[in-house]
C-alpha cells in the first residue's frame, strides 16, 4: 500500500509528510536569509534534536520593517510553513494590502491558484476548468513577487500547469532576496530551482542575470533553498507526526473493508 496516495471521500489526501516539509522548509528559508544578509545565524535543522529546539532557534531571526513574504498554497505544506510564521509573529495581510501598503513590521500574504493564475489575460478563475484545461491559465504571481523580499512555496504544480515564476521574471526583480522552494520541481514552475539542495548544504545562490548558480554573497544573487527530502532533517518528529495520523485515520481503514485502502494498493 502506498499510504501517501490514500484519499478520503472528498478526494483529499489522508496522510503525508507535508506538514514537516512545510515546517522545516520555512525554517530553512529563514536560515537562508540569515546566510544571505549576515543579520543572524540559525543552526542547520538536521543538527537539532527536535522541533522544540527548532522553535527556540527562531528567536534569533531579525527582519527589517516592511519585510514582505509570499506563501503559495493552502495544503499541509503551507500549513506547516504558517506554523513557523506564527512563531515569528509575522502578520498575515490581504492581497490588496500586501501590494499597496507599507508596514512597520514583517507581513506575509497567502496565495491560492485563484490568486496567481489568470485565464486569457483576464482575472478569471474557475477551479474545475483550471484542472481540466491548465494550459489556458497564465501565472500572474510576479505581480505579487515584485513587492516581496521572500517567497515560500507550498503549492501543488501539475505537469501541464504553466510556469509560475520564470527566469525572465526573476531577472527583472531586484527586491527578492530568498526563495524557499519547498515544492522543489527542478527546472519547473520556479525558475531559480535549477537543482535540488541537500540537508547538509540546503542553500545555493541563483544569479538573476545569468540564470546560473553563483556565489551567495554576490549582489545579484538570490538565496535558494530547494531541499527535496526536508522531513528527514527531523526524522523523529516527522515520523511521530506521520504515525499519529496513521493510527487515527489509516489503521481503522486497514481493519475494515472500505475502498480507501483498495485505491492505494499497489500489490495484493
Amino acid at each position: 500500500i502506498d499510504y501517501e496516495t490514500l484519499i478520503d471521500d472528498k478526494g483529499k489526501r489522508v496522510i503525508g509528510f507535508g506538514r514537516y516539509a512545510g515546517i522545516i522548509g520555512a525554517y530553512n528559508t529563514f536560515l537562508s536569509y540569515g546566510l544571505k544578509t549576515n543579520e543572524y545565524v540559525l543552526s542547520y535543522a538536521h543538527k537539532l534534536l527536535n522541533k522544540n529546539q527548532l522553535d527556540h532557534q527562531l528567536s534569533s531571526v531579525k527582519l527589517p520593517s516592511n519585510f514582505k513574504i509570499v506563501l503559495t498554497g493552502n495544503g499541509r505544506v503551507s500549513q506547516g510553513a504558517q506554523e513557523v510564521l506564527e512563531i515569528l509573529n509575522i502578520k498575515k495581510v490581504s492581497k490588496h494590502d500586501f501590494v499597496n501598503t507599507n508596514f512597520n513590521h514583517p507581513v506575509y500574504v497567502q496565495l491560492l491558484p485563484s490568486d496567481y493564475y489568470i485565464k486569457n489575460h483576464h482575472i478569471l478563475f474557475d477551479k474545475k476548468d483550471f484542472y481540466n484545461n491548465p494550459i489556458d491559465y497564465k501565472s500572474c504571481l510576479h505581480d505579487f513577487i515584485t513587492h516581496a523580499d521572500m517567497l515560500i512555496t507550498g503549492h501543488y504544480h501539475a505537469p501541464d500547469n504553466q510556469v509560475l515564476l520564470s527566469k525572465k521574471d526573476l531577472e527583472k526583480n531586484i527586491k527578492l532576496k530568498v526563495i524557499g522552494d519547498i515544492s522543489c520541481d527542478i527546472n519547473g514552475p520556479i525558475g531559480s530551482t535549477i537543482r535540488p539542495s541537500t540537508i547538509n548544504d540546503p542553500v545555493y545562490g541563483y544569479n538573476r542575470t545569468t540564470g546560473l548558480e553563483d556565489d551567495l554573497d554576490n549582489e545579484d544573487v538570490i538565496a535558494v533553498m530547494a531541499v527535496d527530502n526536508l522531513p528527514c532533517s527531523l526524522p523523529q518528529d516527522s515520523s511521530i507526526d506521520f504515525g499519529s495520523v496513521f493510527i487515527k485515520k489509516v489503521l481503522p481503514e486497514l481493519l475494515s473493508t472500505g475502498d480507501m485502502i483498495f485505491k492505494g494498493t499497489i500489490t495484493k
